[in-house]
């Protein structure tokens, strides 16, 4: 049943976003005929992907809503000879279109067992997409391929803290009297106003704290430990998940961050590694057949811009490598 619910999931997020397959599209629907659960959780995750791109569309809600009055207002004719209507309706079009298969979710959820009922905000990033969003206080947050951030409707007002799995840039508004916070599942990033970029994907073995600009505090969240470094600009702090134990050296923090501009630089990174990167950024799942190939190491630049096929061939400098690709799946080993 796991596994049903694992390829339920996978398939809506290729559903959502645009990706699936003639033959995807058909074992989905045998899935959601095959218990009215499933139909339940495809009417919440498409209503959930279809309320709004980002939260800064919710500011811009009412002046939409007052320039449609105005546009109904100045005496439109329903007519089919009418060419400013016809523009309108595709304009409409177009504006649903983008709601309804928006890169990133964002939803309201309410905890009723409080008095004053408090409303989170999510913003869901499918693999295979990326989202800018700008928080109330006017932070900038880039959320990468497979990520998830999460905030209080009471964001700015007495507190600023986020909850983030996956990627995110920060770009983080000075504000002393209200310090910023990103909570992981393991440690916890404390800044007053600076730039850093917070790697926390689940299934990565470690969790990682580049900083750009400012001043970091970080500390981890393990019950044996009360472990805080604080960072300085081109530093990286590393929290190990295994050994739970976490450490800082000297970076090229910049680098990190590159993928914001669609770049993927690494120095020394296994081809594991780098794969990983791969298949969350172009929604793909790449096999590794050779077992001596996963530790190879690479240095350079990426441009994520171009085609999976390009991306692969640059990294087979010494064409090596046989690719064979299967759909969603590519499947990689030595000569």
């Amino acid at each position: 049943m796991q596994d049903k619910n694992n390829q339920f999931e996978y398939l809506m997020n290729q559903h959502l976003s645009g990706n699936i397959s003639d033959e995807e599209e058909r074992v989905l629907l045998d899935i959601l005929h095959s218990d009215p659960k499933y139909k339940i959780l495809y009417s919440e995750m498409a209503k959930t992907r279809a309320i709004s791109f980002i939260p800064l569309l919710e500011k811009e809600k009412d002046s939409n809503y007052k320039n449609f009055i105005q546009v109904i207002n100045n005496g439109f004719v329903l007519n089919e000879r009418s060419t400013i209507f016809r523009n309108f309706l595709r304009i409409a079009a177009v504006i649903l279109f983008v709601l309804s298969t928006s890169i990133a979710s964002y939803y309201l959820f309410t905890n009723n067992n409080s008095a004053n009922k408090v409303a989170n905000c999510e913003t869901i990033v499918p693999f295979g997409s990326q989202a800018k969003i700008i928080l109330p206080d006017g932070t900038v947050a880039w959320l990468n391929s497979g990520s998830k951030l999460k905030y209080s409707n009471l964001y700015g007002k007495k507190f600023r803290e986020v909850q983030l799995t996956g990627e995110g840039y920060f770009e983080v508004t000075k504000d002393k009297s209200k310090p910023f916070l990103v909570h992981t599942n393991n440690i916890e990033i404390k800044v007053l106003g600076t730039v850093f970029n917070v790697r926390s994907y689940l299934n990565d073995p470690t969790e990682e704290v580049d900083l750009l600009e400012g001043k970091v505090d970080v500390t981890m969240l393990n019950k044996d430990s009360s472990k805080k470094l604080t960072l300085i600009p081109n530093e990286k702090m590393i929290y190990n998940k295994i050994t739970k134990t976490m450490y800082s050296r000297k970076a090229d923090a910049a680098k990190s961050a590159q993928w914001t501009t669609g770049k993927l630089c690494f120095v020394d990174e296994s081809l594991q590694d780098i794969t990983k990167d791969l298949e969350r950024k172009y929604n793909v799942k790449i096999i590794l057949e050779t077992v001596n190939m996963k530790n190879e190491l690479f240095s350079g630049s990426l441009n994520l811009n171009q085609p999976l096929n390009i991306i692969l061939d640059y990294l087979d400098v010494d064409k090596k490598f046989t690719k064979i690709y299967n759909g969603q799946t590519v499947f990689i080993k030595t000569n």
